[in-house]
């Protein structure tokens, strides 16, 4: 008897507890059926032999009163249709199918399969980069409620897919903008072997790095100059979306002491010109020189102006510009202001971009992998503009920048010519100033006193 009844109670208890069973519902409505019964006999049966008067309760009268039950029905409906809903979420991988998606979300929905691979909205579900995020809601059963995935993160808004189901059961799609935050980032550290691995350890992004290094590459050479102990404190732009970091901004405050000597800059643009602003030393002195020292990003100087055995050809010649090696592709700037003279290919130079700038100025950078859309000669281009990708064209060894600066014709030393600055601000551009960069030097301030690898 026992292991019959064993074995039943297990059966009953393995269908409430699966709810793809045929009769887990059924079971479930009993279940909840019986329990009101016996709750509301229980109080009606205890209301009914309570004492009417005291002199029934002392003769020991017996009073009889009808008992009603009510009817649960209402109530288990209501339960039924009240179903739980589930949260998945899943990153979309390289070569996903909408099935394989699909089951990592844990949905099963024919509908919606059909549905994704005939709208065109969802479709650009399979266009998004590997890693992408997806989160969905489901029924107990598996069945979609909604969808949602973010299409694209721009610097001040980003656009979202969200599939939803209606109470008609029908599956529709909307593409939404949602605007971004900006948070102001701090970083600071101290180098104590390299910089790049210094700027690392303190949880410096990558895209920060590239422009503290433009920033000051008309004053400090960041490959031959930077020593251990020099020091560096950050504030730059942390752009979200719903609290994810969707990529990181402009630098707005540097300061980077370099052999003992203070370098500060702080980011400003007069009212109104916010696309035209520029660097500025925290008293409001223009930062920017007429030239870059280092015109490429994520480098090292691997030759210097002058005479050289040349690598290729094994003899003593001039050398007349430097050379930095870096990852065919690395984006390659102009130095400086000017116009774009000649683009294309010349003997040993390879891919080259030529410039002319004001004063009799002119620079040159060969050995180019490509150029970058648009550039063509004519056309005028501005300090910091990307003009071409480093690589190995002409006489080249490896894959490296060879950059020239010359005046009039004569090549000179990038590294040791030195460049007069923009006039500083005065009068009311330099009250607006002050007032616009309080907020920012006073976390240049805090970093002083507290050494902060990572806030926000």
């Amino acid at each position: 008897m026992w292991p019959k009844l064993r074995d039943f109670f297990a059966r009953e208890l393995l269908i409430l507890i699966d709810p793809t069973h045929d009769l887990h519902r059924r079971r479930k409505r009993q279940i909840i059926s019986v329990v009101g019964s016996v709750l509301t006999l229980g109080m009606v049966t205890a209301f009914g032999i309570a004492p009417m008067v005291p002199d029934a309760a002392l003769r020991g009268d017996r009073v009889q009163m009808p008992i009603a039950f009510p009817d649960l029905t209402p109530q288990i409906r209501q339960i039924d249709a009240h179903e739980q809903t589930f949260v998945s979420q899943a990153s979309l991988q390289r070569g996903d199918t909408v099935d394989g998606l699909l089951q990592r979300l844990s949905i099963n929905d024919p509908q919606a399969e059909r549905f994704i691979q005939a709208d065109r909205h969802a479709r650009a579900l399979f266009r998004l980069p590997s890693e992408q995020l997806i989160s969905a809601v489901t029924d107990d059963a598996g069945k979609l409620l909604s969808l949602t995935a973010m299409l694209s993160f721009d610097a001040e808004q980003s656009r979202e897919l969200k599939i939803s189901r209606n109470a008609q059961n029908r599956l529709g799609s909307r593409v939404n903008v949602l605007p971004n935050e900006t948070q102001w980032d701090m970083r600071s550290g101290t180098i104590d072997d390299k910089f790049f691995r210094a700027m690392d350890d303190a949880g410096v992004p990558e895209s920060v790095v590239a422009q503290m290094v433009r920033i000051f590459s008309g004053v400090v050479n960041f490959h031959k100059d930077v020593r251990r102990g020099d020091r560096f404190r950050l504030v730059f732009e942390n752009i979200q979306q719903q609290g994810r970091t969707v990529r990181y901004g402009r630098v707005l405050a540097v300061e980077f002491v370099n052999r003992g000597k203070t370098y500060q800059t702080v980011w400003y643009a007069e009212p109104g010109q916010a696309s035209n602003g520029t660097y500025y030393t925290f008293d409001g002195k223009h930062l920017r020189q007429a030239f870059l020292r280092t015109p490429v990003e994520f480098s090292r100087l691997t030759s210097g102006f002058g005479t050289r055995n040349h690598p290729l050809f094994q003899d003593w010649r001039q050398h007349n510009g430097v050379d930095f090696a870096a990852p065919v592709g690395t984006r390659v700037f102009a130095a400086g202001d000017g116009t774009v003279s000649f683009v294309g290919q010349q003997n040993g130079y390879g891919n080259i971009v030529m410039i002319k700038h004001a004063g009799g100025y002119s620079t040159r950078y060969a050995h180019l992998s490509g150029f970058a859309p648009g550039v063509r000669a004519g056309q005028r281009v501005a300090q910091g503009a990307v003009i071409g990708f480093v690589g190995q064209t002409g006489w080249a060894t490896g894959p490296h920048l060879h950059y020239e600066l010359r005046y009039r014709g004569q090549p000179l030393n990038p590294f040791a010519t030195s460049f007069a600055a923009a006039p500083p601000l005065d009068g009311k551009r330099l009250e607006r100033f002050n007032l616009y960069t309080t907020h920012l030097l006073k976390r240049i301030d805090l970093m002083r006193t507290v050494h902060i690898a990572q806030i926000s």
